[in-house]
């Protein structure tokens, strides 16, 4: 069974966050298997900690600190982390969906199998992090900076790059050809050779080059 199943996750405890999060700190072991449902917090520190098999439903966390968490087989539903930072944090197997991740900081973090879907994500910043098998679906990717980052089997579908940062990334190989691509950013070193785009979306990319067509 796939642990990321909803049916899975629906069968697991629900506890209260707060106290969950007390009871860890003082024991010091993992949190795991255990579903959190309409939690708010906001300003707080949660870094340090490991999470392994949750479920995060409809989970308010505005500028709070996942600093150097570890996030194992993780479901995000409809969960908001705004103005959040996830700086050094690594993901396997996880899922956000429907989640408004605005303004959150991922710079440096690692990811693995991690799908992004219907997300909120501009201003998002993933500097330096490293990401492999992962995947964007219908997400809103404006303004995100992905500088410096190192992506190995990454697939997108239908998002909406504008004015996104790719800083020294390379995206050979990357399909853009279904997304919107507007107006990104990226320094003389090449990133976009081997990407993959629309004969309408060379257009844009030929404004980057500094080409003009004369019509």
């Amino acid at each position: 069974m796939d642990v990321l199943q909803a049916s899975f996750f629906s069968d697991l405890p629900q506890e209260d966050f707060g106290t969950c999060i007390s009871r860890c700190r003082e024991g010091e072991y993992d949190i795991e298997n255990v579903r959190f449902r309409g939690e708010s917090f906001s300003d707080e520190n949660f870094g340090e900690l490991n999470f392994d098999t949750v479920s995060f439903e409809h989970c308010t966390f505005l500028s709070c600190s996942f600093k150097g968490d570890d996030f194992k087989n993780i479901r995000f539903v409809s969960c908001q982390f705004a103005g959040s930072k996830f700086t050094g944090s690594w993901f396997g197997r996880c899922v956000f969906d429907s989640c408004q991740l605005s303004g959150a900081d991922f710079e440096e973090c690692g990811a693995s199998e991690v799908v992004f879907s219907d997300c909120m994500m501009n201003i998002a910043n993933f500097t330096r992090a490293k990401m492999k098998d992962c995947s964007f679906s219908s997400c809103d990717l404006t303004e995100v900076y992905f500088s410096e980052c190192t992506f190995k089997n990454l697939t997108l579908r239908e998002n909406q790059f504008i004015g996104t940062d790719f800083f020294k990334t390379k995206l050979k190989g990357i399909d853009f050809s279904d997304s919107i691509l507007q107006g990104i950013r990226v320094s003389d070193s090449g990133e976009l050779k081997g990407a993959i785009v629309s004969p309408y979306q060379t257009t844009e990319l030929i404004k980057i080059l500094g080409v003009i067509v004369k019509e």
